[in-house]
């Protein structure tokens, strides 16, 4: 059958107007289609204190971007408690469903960094000139894996060190310098505990943060170092400290009746229990004063927990992903209501030494913090090692190393516990 040359023409004008209707169509569905950003938060506490509007910085944060990009749609499940939020991620991860933005808390941050399910923030961190100096340069470590950016820091929560005034003041101390070093707290101690019915220190002090007080982390790398000089002198002072209480527990409860002379306690509690209504419940009987956590001069033995912001690796919308979490994390109105709602800190030093700060500070009732303390405590916070099992060995150490200290034999069983973690592999 023949086409004649008239139809023929008829069906190549009909197929160019298709294909040109087909490219209209497909550039306006391109420049205006809604992107779809998911984001991965819990909404509760990171750090196990009351708080209320537990949305209020997450949607603050939506608010400013879809002002800056309104052809932008954002997702994000809300309710979601952190209790809950490993396993929540983890069946979105299995599922190939990770969202764009995903809140790293550090119990999960080594794992997803290791498994490659974390994008590089390197060249982005390049690109618009942000660095460490941003933040508090230790907090801005807790993004790093392998001395790549994984994550930028959202919230930390540093330690304290708690006093209890009068009992100090009892004993002659009543003039303790702000930044005091592990002897002089060793000697406090012994002298309270002459005294029966009082104790040096909490059991809150850990052998962990007696290494920090001498600049020093047992981990070298994945393996451990239990027997160096610094090693010994920060299992020293636990032991002392262990000992002059008898190796029995110190609770918290002990120092709220007066018979402990320190605590250490994370800023976010300290906040809550200064604050109204729940300095109501936990009033004393005699004065607290806050101090930073003791150590030799020049090094940093403050620690603290940090929850970062990343980008999966497998997101579709890699730069939109980076804008969000920069927002989140640089952002100054941002980052004062994460001071405000969240009860930890800030991690930009503009926030922390801003004249907001003191007003928030001076809403808290009993809160003796000052911008200028918070600053010194945030300089003063150390790092914490990155390997993939960090946290399953340092639970199994710190097993060993408890029941060496109650059976008073920590020193005599140094090396073997240093051997028997050295040569097991996970």
């Amino acid at each position: 059958m023949k086409i004649s040359i008239k139809n023929s023409k008829i069906i190549v004008c009909t197929i160019i107007f298709i294909t040109l209707l087909l490219d209209v169509f497909l550039f306006f569905k391109v420049k205006y289609s809604r992107p779809v950003l998911t984001i991965g938060v819990y909404t509760d506490s990171s750090w196990n204190v009351p708080n209320g509007d537990a949305d209020c910085v997450t949607k603050l944060a939506i608010k400013k971007f879809k002002k800056k990009y309104p052809n932008v749609n954002i997702q994000y499940t809300a309710g979601i408690r952190k209790t809950d939020y490993n396993n929540w991620l983890t069946e979105k991860i299995v599922k190939g469903n990770t969202p764009d933005v995903i809140m790293l808390p550090e119990d999960i941050f080594n794992l997803l960094a290791n498994n490659g399910a974390l994008k590089s923030l390197n060249n982005p961190l390049k690109d618009d000139r942000i660095s460490h100096s941003t933040f508090y340069s230790s907090v801005f470590k807790a993004g790093q894996y392998h001395n790549v950016q994984y994550g930028l820091p959202y919230e930390t929560n540093p330690t304290l060190m708690i006093a209890n005034n009068d009992l100090l003041g009892k004993n002659g101390f009543s003039n303790l310098n702000w930044h005091f070093s592990p002897n002089k707290l060793k000697n406090i101690c012994r002298t309270i505990n002459i005294n029966n019915n009082y104790a040096g220190i909490t059991s809150d002090y850990t052998w962990q943060d007696a290494q920090l007080a001498y600049g020093n982390s047992v981990f070298e790398n994945s393996s451990i170092n239990l027997t160096s000089n610094k090693a010994r002198a920060g299992f020293s002072l636990i032991e002392d400290l262990t000992n002059k209480n008898g190796y029995q527990y110190v609770s918290s409860n002990q120092f709220d009746e007066g018979k402990v002379g320190f605590m250490p306690l994370s800023l976010a509690k300290y906040r809550t229990y200064t604050s109204y209504p729940y300095h109501v419940a936990h009033t004393s009987s005699f004065k607290w004063k806050v101090f930073q956590m003791p150590a030799i001069k020049k090094v940093k033995a403050t620690p603290a927990s940090t929850v970062c912001l990343g980008i999966s690796s497998k997101t579709a919308h890699p730069t939109l992903s980076w804008k969000f979490i920069k927002l989140m994390c640089t952002d100054k109105e941002i980052q004062q209501e994460v001071l405000r709602s969240r009860m930890g800190a800030s991690v930009l030093p503009q926030v922390i030494k801003s004249r907001y700060t003191k007003k928030i500070f001076k809403g808290e009732q009993q809160n003796q913090l000052t911008p200028n303390m918070l600053d010194s405590i945030l300089k003063d916070v150390a790092t914490t090692p990155k390997f993939r099992n960090y946290r399953h060995k340092e639970d199994e150490l710190n097993y060993l190393i408890q029941n060496a200290l109650k059976n008073n034999q920590l020193n005599l069983q140094l090396f073997s516990i240093q051997h028997q973690i050295n040569k097991n592999t996970y």
